[in-house]
């Protein structure tokens, strides 16, 4: 059966997946030749427990008034729940797997749904735009013109290159449809120009094909009668100064998080100067999942041309100092195969995704009676839940209709919604980082802080003064 690709693009009141919410979704669905065959569009209006960050809405220009006419968090979630799930789809956006797909992972977590279907069911598969855009960069150059930012580096932003090349210039940047519709075209641009790199850099989104790469790595190290295979990551995020391209080394197999593979960057200059006190102060160690970003290519001559000397030179001199030093690259390899992330104690119901885990079948089927029912169906599941599916659907319908909630599970509600505007920060809930809810005292002094900038527009300063009352 044909694949379809689902463009999608999030607004939301903050950059905190576990803590903040959708404020505005859209998609478009189009076949497998990129021609589009559906759109879809809403708003979502605020949560009681949503405080949205004064950056944000100076980013994306939805005021308050205008999202609150909007559907609930959950019916929206749900919404995307079942587009993004339909069988068939590739969903898609421009840096979607760096931020995008993560906060709906969260979202699905918080409303019940299943955080991870749509990246293996129903032959379901994610894609993203912005590492196959510096692949592009790198190795098609003609395709695209450049765009430079204010300091005069190259620019993969998606509103830079909509204006350089013109790709949809009647909508505004950070409106989500005017971002989808511009990722469309400048995919629809890439995959014309050069249908067989297309085609490579779009395998490479698929775990099974992505892995094959190991396969064509050569051999970078021997350490203690053991080799170790060098290659090279695409992906914006090492920035221009490095033309979004890094050497690595294949250190293996996560010995702890079983789906991710580790690497050690080769290019640092103060990489030399490690030593088993400070090793780790001079190290960039990386993790990959099969079919993830950064694009994983082997170290082939027509690919190091796109290196400039000096980092050749730093490549090699690295190299050696590693091949002279086992014992340091020893406990660096064994340092990053080895870490794990810190556990942070009384994390947020909300804030507990990887700690959960996948769903078990009896969750999935107390889940799907969830959905299916009425409200008051929903209430009366409560009690056969355990403590954390609880309280995440106790706020569910709280948010929704919070009347409809028992007078204590009511008093409950309050108390949750009572902490959230406590002025106490230290009383904010946790993330599974351990970074706390942005509070209403913090809210107000970025608010203060961002109406002293000159730069602000008449729209962003009523934006911001809307949001200090909303607060108040």
């Amino acid at each position: 059966m044909q694949k379809s690709y689902l463009f999608y693009d999030l607004e939301t009141s903050g950059i905190n997946k576990c803590f903040d919410q959708i404020l505005q979704f859209a998609a478009i669905r189009t076949d497998e030749n990129l021609r589009e065959l559906e759109r879809y569009e809403f708003l979502v209006r605020l949560n009681p427990d949503t405080i949205p960050h004064p950056k944000a809405s100076i980013t994306h220009h939805i005021s308050i008034e205008k999202a609150n006419t909007g559907i609930s968090e959950y019916e929206a979630v749900c919404r995307i729940f079942k587009l993004i799930n339909t069988p068939n789809t590739i969903s898609i956006g421009y840096n979607t797997l760096g931020f995008d797909d993560e906060f709906l992972r969260f979202s699905f977590f918080k409303n019940l749904l299943p955080p991870y279907d749509h990246q293996y069911k129903n032959n379901c598969m994610r894609m993203d735009l912005y590492p196959i855009v510096s692949a592009y960069y790198l190795f098609a150059d003609d395709v695209l013109k450049w765009p430079t930012n204010e300091k005069q580096k190259t620019s993969l932003k998606l509103e830079h290159l909509n204006e350089m090349n013109h790709l949809f210039l009647q909508g505004r940047a950070h409106d989500a449809m005017s971002d989808v519709v511009v990722t469309l075209e400048l995919a629809k641009k890439l995959k014309s120009a050069n249908e067989k790199m297309w085609h490579y850099l779009t395998q490479r989104f698929d775990k099974a094909e992505d892995q094959k790469v190991m396969g064509q790595l050569d051999v970078g190290l021997e350490v203690d009668k053991k080799s170790y295979l060098q290659a090279l990551m695409v992906s914006g995020k090492f920035g221009s100064d490095a033309n979004f391209i890094a050497p690595v080394l294949s250190l293996g197999q996560h010995r702890h998080y079983k789906n991710q593979w580790c690497f050690l960057r080769l290019d640092l200059e103060d990489l030399s100067k490690a030593n088993s006190d400070n090793f780790t102060d001079f190290i960039w160690g990386m993790n990959k999942k099969w079919g993830e970003p950064p694009i994983l290519l082997p170290a082939k001559k027509r690919f190091l041309a796109k290196f400039s000397q000096d980092r050749i030179e730093i490549i090699k001199k690295n190299k050696a100092f590693l091949q002279d030093n086992p014992e340091v690259f020893i406990e660096i390899r064994d340092y990053i195969l080895d870490y794990t992330y810190p556990v942070v104690e009384n994390v947020d119901a909300d804030a507990a995704l990887y700690q959960a885990g996948f769903m078990n079948q009896a969750e999935q089927n107390l889940s799907r009676a969830f959905h299916q029912g009425n409200v008051n169906k929903k209430v009366s599941l409560l009690g056969e839940m355990n403590k954390d599916y609880y309280q995440r659907a106790l706020r569910v319908i709280g948010r929704l209709s919070p009347e409809s909630l028992t007078a204590d599970m009511q008093l409950e509600f309050q108390a949750y919604l009572e902490q959230i505007a406590s002025y106490e920060v230290e009383n904010m809930p946790v993330d599974y980082k351990g970074e706390r809810k942005l509070s209403l005292p913090e809210a107000y002094e970025e608010i203060q802080k961002l109406l002293l900038e000159d730069n602000l527009t008449e729209e962003q300063i009523t934006l911001l003064e809307e949001l200090e009352g909303y607060l108040s």
